[in-house]
């Protein structure tokens, strides 16, 4: 859970080896020790998994045959991506009841207080931020926007369980809140705003609330960070108005880049590779090649009025950036099949077959990764990676649990 940028690391040719690697490579090393196996109730949820590393290994030989296909750097990005997929096999190994995952709820609220105390010196102006914008701005913290935004979101997730029920450590769960809450607000991502949505309406439906004072309490929390994302992202509000026509004027679009303007532009983009490439796609990570992007970067110029600096280049590799669009453009019509159902089988697994709580958890915070993978591409080696595959791991290792009846 921290940016690549605070990270020592190593360099071996053109492969990097982060801090984070060696955590991940921890993690599979202590699942290989429990010399356990898969439960059958969750192997379904697993194969699906499976399923998408082979299809990113496919869709990479599958580029090769594109001129203009960087295989080397995209077989690395497609091996990093799929080290971070062992997090769900490995969770799943290493978790036999619910209380083993206490302690990783714990660390989650504890890192999250202090990425949001960094998150809150920042937007003061005390401390830098890796984008150097200036005091009273959206901050980064030690992660990135998005990835402390789903780190937040994710803490404030399993804080809201709490709340909702009356069942858990409650002063963990109230710093979970206000840590989630405030860190949400200051990393400002509205996807992970939709993340926390979804994960909310799923923890009220799932753990049945009836109460109306604890339903109020879930209810202005989350209006409260969405209240406070509004007005720290108020300017991007503003163009995205701008640019629907819902308000006059175009705050300069053609003179500075857009969030949202620019996000839709690339989205179109990935959109007409897949329209171009349906079946197939242009293989794993393509759509950042200038091969795939280019037939359609005149008619992206006509429709969006934005810098040339917005639109993807050699010199700005933009991707897709939206994983969802990218899957499609990446894959074809099948990669947006696989990656969903990586990700949300295992939920309706835990949720159908799994320990209550935990399978509750587990998808409130595979759903708030569902949000928040709409502003990213598939980036990675970040640590939205991390928390998706131990979420869908958590989510496996409840059903296995069930089956073990061990609570």
């Amino acid at each position: 859970m921290l940016h690549r940028h605070y990270q020592p690391a190593a360099a071996f040719g053109s492969v990097d080896v982060d801090l984070s690697d060696l955590a991940v490579a921890a993690v599979c090393i202590a699942a290989l020790a429990t010399r356990d196996h898969i439960r059958r109730d969750a192997r379904p949820g697993l194969l699906v998994v499976a399923a998408l590393a082979v299809a990113i290994l496919a869709w990479t030989a599958w580029g090769a045959h594109f001129d203009g296909y960087d295989l080397h750097a995209h077989t690395i990005t497609a091996g990093k991506w799929i080290e971070y997929m062992l997090l769900t096999p490995a969770v799943a190994l290493i978790v036999r009841r619910q209380a083993d995952l206490v302690p990783a709820a714990v660390t989650a609220v504890a890192w999250s207080v202090v990425v949001t105390a960094i998150g809150v010196l920042q937007y003061v102006g005390v401390l830098g931020d890796l984008e150097n914008t200036p005091a009273g701005r959206r901050k980064s913290s030690l992660l990135g926007y998005h990835d402390f935004s789903a780190l937040s979101a994710s803490v404030l997730a399993l804080a809201l369980i709490v709340l909702a029920t009356g069942r858990g450590p409650r002063r963990l769960a109230g710093v979970g809140a206000a840590s989630g809450a405030l860190g949400m607000v200051i990393g400002g991502a509205f996807d992970a705003l939709l993340g926390l949505v979804l994960a909310t309406v799923l923890i009220v439906l799932a753990c049945r609330v009836r109460d109306p004072r604890r339903l109020a309490v879930v209810g202005w929390i989350v209006l409260a960070v969405l209240a406070g994302t509004i007005a720290i992202r108020s300017q991007a509000v503003a163009d995205g108005l701008k640019f629907l026509g819902l308000k006059q004027g175009t705050g300069g679009a053609g003179e500075h880049v857009q969030s949202y303007r620019q996000r839709v532009l690339l989205a179109y983009i990935g959109g007409r590779i897949f329209i171009g490439h349906p079946f197939l796609g242009v293989g794993f990570d393509g759509s950042f090649d200038e091969f795939a992007y280019r037939p359609y970067l005149a008619d992206a110029r006509a429709k969006f009025d934005q810098p040339p600096e917005a639109f993807p280049s050699p010199t700005h590799r933009w991707g897709v950036q939206n994983a969802y669009v990218q899957s499609l453009s990446d894959f074809g019509v099948l990669g947006l099949v696989l990656f969903l159902a990586a990700l949300l089988v295992p939920v309706w697994l835990a949720l159908r077959r799994g320990v209550r709580p935990l399978a509750v958890a587990a998808a409130a915070v595979v759903l708030v990764t569902v949000g928040v993978w709409n502003g990213l591409g598939l980036v990675a080696g970040i640590p939205t990676d991390a928390i998706t595959w131990l979420g869908v791991g958590a989510a496996l290792a409840s059903v296995s649990c069930a089956a073990r009846r061990v609570y």
